[in-house]
């Protein structure tokens, strides 16, 4: 195929072929000089289409009056892995403003987590098109010229350019993180198993930062996961030494000897970094000299009215770290938020692959009400069969603030349950006493609050 045909089925301009000057005719008159340009960035066809599907779609780039090409140049400053000024603009205050934002080195710290990323880098231009149009509008009311950027009040003009630039990157940055944040909890983004789809990320963005309690437990969630990390990174597994291929991953200690030698090379270590830092370099793949077969976790939180806010929250990210734990072992997990007699909301979520969606939908709902007894020590047995654990030896964690009262009876059918389906129970008891819950769990501990740094949380995360 014709590279101008492909251009054509891409919505880009094809160039015209070039054009054969026959020998001995006069030469061409010398073509006129270059008009400036309409971005200050040095932008592609692709890029131009971006900034005009980003003005379409952000009412923030609307509210701030942001045309397609001032759009386009805000976003190649986050996504290109190098971007290029260009030798002028039509508009000489962004080429300024734009100049002053690539000599930062906040923005270069910035740019490490935007660049190739298509949601990060959206983000980004919505902050710097929005401190750009402030700065242009405190201007205007100062009735400074806006062609003018080397006037008798160039310094300050360049200041207060230098203070939009600064509150740019950092309200980028506050969001770029949050975005991480609530990415990686869930389970997208690079180097997680999930949904690496641009679109699907900033839905997943929009609908966290609408809601307050999705923030939140995302935000904690965050801290669990990583106290996560610290503990299973530190738990001995028996036959490490055993290598039996090769896999990708992110873990230095396992890099192949060729990935170390590319670290060394100047022209190789960044791109090596990045495909550590996105779980795609080779690693050696280590097996158990003896494989010992794990069943499902289970996480079960108490929604009764007492639990409603902060406990709630935190209960919810613990869940959710623990779903990053199962995943990170290639097991399976399962969310069950129980109230009593008020209900139930059971969430089974496969280690291949999560419904995002349904479990923002877990997070954000809240039972409420309660009775007596606010673990479903009664409803287990059923629970497990409904949503589809399958079968192994499973970890059970609850979360509860009741003092729980458990009839004998209703107490041994518990514990039945429990050898018939090999099932190892602990519970995290907030601010009570724990009660009969003692009797039928293998662990029980009282705390006073989920605190991440916690012994018993961290002993939880430790699965």
């Amino acid at each position: 195929m014709d590279p101008n045909e492909l251009l054509k089925l891409l919505d880009l301009k094809a160039k015209p072929p070039p054009v054969d000057v026959p020998a001995g005719s006069a030469a061409s008159p010398d073509p006129p000089a270059a008009s400036k340009s309409p971005t200050a960035l040095e932008v592609d066809e692709w890029g131009l289409r971006r900034g005009r599907d980003l003005v379409a779609e952000s009412e923030r780039l609307q509210k701030a009056g942001t045309d397609a090409f001032a759009a386009a140049d805000f976003f190649a400053a986050g996504f290109e892995p190098q971007p290029r000024l260009t030798d002028g603009c039509v508009d000489p205050k962004r080429h300024q403003f734009l100049t002053q934002l690539l000599d930062t080195p906040e923005y270069r710290s910035l740019h490490t987590d935007t660049q190739l990323d298509d949601t990060a880098a959206a983000i980004a231009a919505g902050h710097f098109a929005e401190q750009f149009a402030k700065l242009k509008k405190e201007e205007r009311e100062k009735g400074a010229d806006p062609s003018d950027v080397g006037g008798s009040e160039g310094l300050a003009d360049e200041m207060a350019a230098l203070r939009a630039v600064g509150k740019a990157v950092t309200d980028a940055r506050k969001d770029v993180e949050e975005l991480r944040d609530a990415a990686s909890a869930l389970g997208m983004g690079p180097g997680q198993p999930g949904s690496n789809d641009p679109r699907a990320i900033a839905e997943l963005y929009r609908r966290v930062r609408k809601d307050p309690a999705l923030r939140r437990i995302s935000e904690l969630a965050g801290r669990f996961r990583r106290v996560a990390a610290s503990k299973q990174r530190r738990k001995v597994t028996h036959g490490l030494d055993d290598v039996v291929g090769v896999e990708p991953g992110g873990d230095i200690g396992r890099l192949l000897p060729s990935e170390l030698a590319r670290l060394a090379v100047p022209e190789l270590e960044l791109d090596t970094l990045r495909r550590i830092v996105e779980h795609q370099a080779l690693c050696r793949e280590h097996h158990a000299v003896e494989p010992v077969g794990k069943g499902p976790i289970l996480v079960v939180t108490d929604e009764s009215g007492s639990m409603e806010g902060p406990k709630a929250h935190t209960a919810k990210a613990l869940a959710l770290a623990l779903a990053w734990v199962a995943r990170q072992q290639h097991r399976w997990a399962g969310l069950i938020a129980y109230s009593g007699g008020s209900g139930e909301r059971l969430l089974a979520l496969p280690h291949s692959r999560w419904n995002e969606s349904a479990l923002c939908d877990w997070l954000s709902n809240f039972i409420g009400g309660g009775s007596d007894l606010d673990v479903p020590i009664n409803e287990l047995p059923r629970m497990y069969r409904e949503i589809g654990a399958p079968a192994g030896i499973t970890d059970l964690v609850m979360v509860t603030d009741a003092r729980c009262r458990i009839p004998l009876e209703l107490k041994q059918r518990f514990l039945d349950w429990r050898q018939s389906a090999r099932v190892r129970a602990v519970a995290l008891v907030i601010g009570s006493a724990p009660g009969d819950l003692e009797a039928v769990c293998d662990e029980c501990h009282r705390v006073n609050a989920l605190d991440p740094a916690g012994d018993a949380v961290g002993h939880v995360l430790s699965l």
